[in-house]
């Protein structure tokens, strides 16, 4: 991943509950599906070789309730509230980690009643 080096800074507000993709607003965050949104932190946000802040506001579905599979290496930290893994009926809160190889099924997920923030790195194979 071409990472730029950074020194230690505030996050920007979450989009509010409810915010347009399109609003500018929500700035510079941006949704990658209703309810979800991604905060670039470092690298390219039109590639996978990124390091981003998701945001599932609360009760948010993923991938339209579908499992989901991918061409690149996903690396997953919970920061706070809860995410719940439909398929295997299990709930996971902060602290939570997962890394997953391509081609990993996983998902789909809802977030708690609270919503769910979560660091995640994504890189493609070697």
């Amino acid at each position: 991943m071409a990472a730029t080096q950074k020194e230690f800074s505030d996050s920007p507000a979450r989009p509010p509950v409810g915010t347009s993709p399109s609003s500018r607003t929500a700035s510079p965050w941006y949704s990658v599906g209703p309810g979800i949104w991604e905060l670039l932190l470092n690298g390219d946000a039109s590639t996978h070789e990124k390091s981003v802040l998701q945001w599932y506001e609360p009760n948010s579905l993923s991938a339209n309730d579908q499992i989901i599979t991918h061409t690149y290496i996903e690396e997953v930290i919970l920061v706070e509230g809860e995410l719940e893994d439909l398929t295997l009926g299990m709930a996971w809160s902060s602290g939570a980690y997962a890394y997953r190889n391509p081609g990993m099924k996983h998902g789909p997920y809802k977030a708690s009643k609270q919503g769910c923030l979560m660091f995640v790195r994504t890189s493609s194979p070697a």
